[in-house]
């Protein structure tokens, strides 16, 4: 069934996560498995269906089926060290089919008890991604620049985890901190989390896949591939 258009989260989808990081367990879960498909699931389909075409702008390939783009509550604990049964949180996900998300360059939204966020990034060391992304970044190291610098105005932070040494002695300093790091995330965060009560967090996300469009681009080397 088609999601209805998103108007917003309640309050009470931050007090859901909350909660829940409390009382991580089966019985509470299951005592609010309507609740959280009422104020978590639903909106958050909503959102992801009512952001595809912003998305797709970015990467025509990214997989747009529900059960792919919004998390799930249970987690996989196989070979995690963490074993609490469900997720805090909640994160839409567009990427490439066929691709895990640990293998993929991401554009996400998410929201967990404290606030909100956005972004673009590797989800964890990707040596795939990060030797090409390196090599057009060398290459063109001032467009790098350029097209991260209205996503850092606008308060997105570069993450990923930084080598201990740095491997790239004869590059320009200002783009040392992209290349010296074992996987790359540009991330925004923010504590307001009453702009999610309503629509306004569909257009500030949209605007902010319309940032990163272009860095997205070159990130995964579509230019070269498109023309454009």
């Amino acid at each position: 069934m088609q999601p209805q258009g998103f108007s917003g989260f309640t309050p009470d989808a931050f007090k859901f996560f909350l909660e829940l990081g409390f009382n991580n367990e089966k019985a509470f879960f299951d005592a609010n498995r309507e609740r959280c498909r009422r104020v978590v699931q639903q909106p958050m389909r909503a959102l992801a269906n009512d952001l595809i075409p912003a998305a797709l702008e970015m990467n025509p390939d990214f997989d747009t089926r529900m059960s792919v783009l919004v998390s799930r509550m249970n987690r996989d604990t196989r070979f995690s060290k963490n074993k609490l049964p469900y997720r805090d949180h909640g994160w839409i996900g567009f990427k490439p089919a066929e691709s895990r998300t640990s293998e993929s360059f991401c554009v996400y939204f998410e929201i967990e008890p404290g606030g909100y966020g956005y972004g673009m990034g590797m989800y964890d060391a990707n040596p795939a991604l990060m030797k090409p992304f390196r090599e057009r970044a060398l290459a063109n190291p001032q467009k790098l620049l350029d097209l991260s610098a209205p996503l850092l105005a606008r308060g997105f932070e570069v993450r990923g985890e930084l080598f201990k040494k740095d491997r790239f002695p004869a590059a320009p300093e200002a783009v040392k901190p992209y290349l010296n790091r074992k996987g790359v995330s540009w991330c925004f965060f923010s504590k307001d989390i009453e702009k999610t009560f309503s629509r306004e967090i569909f257009d500030e996300t949209r605007e902010a896949f319309v940032l990163m469009k272009p860095l997205y681009r070159f990130v995964m080397g579509l230019e070269q591939a498109s023309g454009t």
